[in-house]
């Protein structure tokens, strides 16, 4: 309860009233139960139950690489190196998405202003707006690290706006 006060507490609105999300403890283990659900079939050959098409809600980078790092290898996806290399773009995205569309699926969400990214404090002053060219560094950056080093198969755009970006895995 306490974990959801604070949580409540450290959110602010984001594009249509959607909470910014803020890292806590709890919104980490129930990702991490939620993710290992949805590959249960890759972490138990004999498991019951799993979802081939799932996605989370808006993460932080923390939370994102928490999630992936309970995944094992999966043809080219590997959890651990994945979330690994996310932590250059702490601080530069709006928030992540992490789920399965067959393969792993990792949808990152760009922001619009510069107060618009992840883990911002409600208090902050409101930003600048995010200049295009830097705006397109940054999905060039990705794209590289997300299917040059880290051998997705895809990296495309999702939305008619430009900020939200989808890498898939084979």
């Amino acid at each position: 309860m306490a974990d959801n006060v604070a949580l409540q507490q450290n959110t602010q609105p984001l594009g249509r009233n959607r909470p910014m999300p803020i890292t806590s403890t709890r919104r980490i283990n129930v990702v991490q139960q939620f993710v290992r659900l949805g590959f249960a079939d890759h972490l138990d050959p004999d498991a019951p139950f799993y979802s081939g098409d799932f996605l989370t809600q808006e993460l932080t980078t923390t939370e994102v690489q928490a999630a992936m790092s309970v995944l094992p290898r999966i043809n080219t996806f590997v959890g651990v190196q994945v979330a690994g290399s996310l932590d250059r773009f702490r601080g530069e995205v709006r928030a992540w998405k992490f789920g399965r569309s067959g393969t792993p699926v990792l949808h990152v969400l760009l922001p619009f202003w510069s107060h618009q990214v992840e883990e911002r404090h409600v208090a902050s002053p409101v930003g600048a707006p995010i200049q295009d060219a830097e705006h397109r560094a940054l999905i060039e950056r990705l794209q590289h690290c997300l299917v040059d080093e880290l051998d997705a198969f895809d990296f495309v755009r999702v939305d008619e706006t430009d900020h939200v970006w989808r890498a898939r895995w084979r």
